[in-house]
């Protein structure tokens, strides 16, 4: 039976991503979050025990909505893997923009709460293996050529970094915008896949 949802707990989680996003996710705290509710703050703790705890599910909502694109199976079955990796990116910029507080703040709000460096590290460890497996599949299917098979994991490795810590860098010069999170689309397409597009691969792109 599917587990009811608690439209209080909705509301927490709205409004924690939504002060979160717009200033300092580290100086958020519960009193601040109740206010913006208008609830008090027993209120609140009676849905969640602390901030870390709120982030924890954020964080989960955000995976899930990921997860329910099918991303790679989605690629791996198109007729055109390069297209719908473009589109497939695209829909990951909106939902970056959604949580962008915690592209900007991931590495400080790990360094906080374990519980979500372990959940973050896992989903980490998935998706490298997908992005590994994916450029197996475009060099397997020639759109992509002249990749060292020894580089291909250090290269999965480079994509996730640049995906998930392009707006940790961003931050610390400017703030984090749908131009920025673009931006990380742009160096992951620029250099780890157009420069090495077969002729096929260059085909599939101009489609």
């Amino acid at each position: 039976m599917k587990k009811k949802l608690s439209p209080t707990k909705e509301k927490i989680k709205k409004a924690t991503v939504y002060l979160c996003n717009e200033g300092d996710s580290l100086s958020v705290t519960t009193n601040h979050i109740a206010k913006e509710l208008g609830i008090s703050p027993g209120n609140l703790y009676y849905h969640y025990k602390n901030k870390e705890e709120i982030i924890r599910d954020i964080y989960q909502d955000m995976s899930t909505t990921f997860e329910s694109f099918n991303s790679f199976e989605q690629i791996l079955s198109s007729v055109n893997p390069l297209k719908e990796m473009h589109s497939m990116f695209d829909r990951y910029g909106e939902l970056f923009w959604e949580y962008r507080f915690l592209m900007r703040d991931s590495a400080l709000l790990m360094a906080i709460d374990p519980e979500l460096k372990a959940m973050f590290a896992a989903n980490q460890a998935k998706r490298i293996l997908q992005i590994e497996s994916l450029l197996k599949f475009l060099i397997h299917e020639e759109i992509l050529e002249n990749i060292p098979k020894e580089q291909i994991a250090k290269r999965a490795k480079l994509h996730w970094f640049i995906s998930a810590y392009w707006q940790v860098f961003t931050s610390t010069y400017d703030v984090i915008s749908k131009e920025s999170i673009n931006e990380a689309k742009e160096m992951l397409f620029e250099l780890q896949i157009y420069p090495f597009l077969s002729q096929k691969g260059k085909r599939l792109l101009s489609e």
